[in-house]
């Protein structure tokens, strides 16, 4: 299922080895009596999808301690997934469906959709020889690329190729003493919000049916809200949405061989009374400078990790631009507002920016408010008026044009990963893989009440440096 070679120095180490036991592919079950049907139906993209089709397939996976033991005569573990997955892809149809992508001749340009024609997901069932638990939980390095590289399945897939692969790939990897559950999605059908919410739907589905199989006639009830499938355009946007790029160019993918710096991730774990004391000192400061705004925890804390990076970068001059981007979510942004369980991407990149000088010499506060001005600025307006300017000219931006010493933030503490029970428990521990790049962070809801886990990539030096710097690392834990 790896068909896509990766950088050498992100290859799983040899001795753990994963062995794929079956591969299957799912597809959506009847509807039940109560689901809208959005089966067959062709979603066409928005600019919000369209800014996702050359990046990497999203991952996220959760681990778990060995369930205890079947009760008898019910079903095992791989089908009790599968009949509940399938379910789920009931009510989310577009996981299950594939990308059309269409050609113009006359202009050269090209348009993109998602058919949700049932086609279905991916679902790889693996055992992993000499993995234990502790090597993703306890090791010094528990986010190696190597290790997280082999539990998840269609590695370096890019978001266009969803034309013919699946938009959603689930590998089921026993562990030793364990088992991990690894998502590879397509960034450009869901987002992070999306994809929780459907993860958060089929975790349900499945600690609710009891391992046994549902009828298809059955009324199925969730307290989780359905998701909303449907397209938000602005006024006077007819789609199909037509860009200047053939589909050749839009899936053409960098080079994977070229020389690339090493790359290290690790996780740092912020405490609820660590990121406290952070926005206290960030709002101080505010205070100091005669400013009335209100910094929050998140970005206290976000602001707290940029320094550090900067202040450990070599070679940044103090007059170089440095820049934060953060994906900002438009849902209850936009006017009127989307509904907030709306499936598909309604995120947009904004940009913070400084001097590296003023980033290190003028404290946490001053890097504080450039985030949060930064987060007020997206607003309706703002939404319209970038969809407005992509309309003018469209752009599909390759993963090469990203900013140079930027760190790009990904997903939000406010996403209930740690809720995802599918009938024997919650996991014990969120990780993520894939886009690896310098400067990415991924940040996640921490296992403790308040707290907050930051998956950060960053060149080996730089990793080693806020590694040591006593500043950075005095909040951390």
């Amino acid at each position: 299922m790896n068909d896509y070679p990766l950088p050498p120095e992100i290859h799983p180490p040899s001795e753990k080895t994963i062995q794929i036991i079956s591969t299957s592919i799912v597809e959506p079950a009847a509807l039940p009596p109560n689901t809208t049907n959005h089966h067959d139906i062709e979603i066409q993209f928005t600019p919000f999808d369209i800014q996702f089709l050359p990046l990497q397939y999203a991952q996220r996976g959760l681990l778990f301690p060995n369930p205890s033991p079947q009760k008898p005569n019910s079903p095992s573990t791989i089908p009790r997934l599968k009949t509940t997955l399938s379910r789920a892809l009931s009510i989310v149809p577009p996981f299950a469906g594939r990308l059309a992508a269409v050609q113009y001749d006359d202009d050269g340009t090209a348009s993109f959709s998602l058919n949700c024609n049932g086609a279905g997901a991916l679902v790889v069932h693996a055992v992993a020889n000499g993995l234990s638990a502790a090597d993703i939980l306890h090791s010094d390095d528990p986010t190696s690329p190597g290790v997280l590289h082999s539990l998840f399945s269609m590695n370096g897939a890019y978001g266009c190729e969803g034309v013919s692969k699946p938009l959603l790939v689930v590998q089921f990897t026993q562990l030793a003493d364990g088992f991990f559950m690894g998502f590879t999605f397509s960034h450009a059908a869901a987002d992070g919000s999306s994809f929780w919410h459907f993860l958060s739907t089929w975790s349900e589905i499945s600690r609710n049916t009891d391992g046994e199989s549902v009828s298809p006639d059955s009324e199925l009830i969730l307290e989780n809200p359905v998701p909303v499938i449907g397209t938000w355009f602005l006024d006077g946007i007819e789609p199909p949405i037509r860009f200047p790029f053939s589909f050749d160019e839009t899936i053409q993918k960098p080079p994977i061989h070229l020389p690339l710096p090493p790359l290290l991730q690790r996780i740092f774990h912020f405490s609820k009374d660590k990121i406290a004391q952070l926005k206290y000192r960030a709002n101080s400061e505010q205070t100091d400078i005669g400013s009335a705004k209100s910094i929050s925890s998140f970005q206290s804390m976000l602001a707290h990790i940029w320094r550090a990076v900067i202040r450990n970068s070599h070679g940044l001059d103090p007059d170089e631009e440095v820049y934060c981007k953060l994906l900002v979510d438009f849902r209850q942004r936009l006017r009127p507002k989307l509904p907030e369980a709306y499936f598909g991407n309604a995120v947009l990149f904004a940009t913070a920016t400084a001097t590296a000088g003023d980033l290190v010499e003028k404290g946490i506060g001053f890097a504080a408010l450039k985030l949060n001005e930064t987060v007020e600025r997206q607003t309706d307006g703002e939404g319209r008026r970038w969809v407005k300017e992509w309309m003018e000219k469209p752009e599909v931006r390759k993963l090469g044009a990203m900013a140079r010493n930027s760190l790009i933030v990904a997903d939000s503490p406010r996403f209930e990963v740690y809720g995802n029970d599918f009938g024997w428990g919650k996991p014990v521990a969120v990780r993520a893989a894939g886009n690896y790049s310098d400067g990415k962070l991924t940040v996640l809801k921490g296992k403790e009440e308040g707290s907050v886990d930051v998956q950060i990539c960053l060149m080996d030096a730089t990793m080693k440096g806020i590694g040591n710097d006593s500043e950075f690392m005095e909040f951390v834990g």
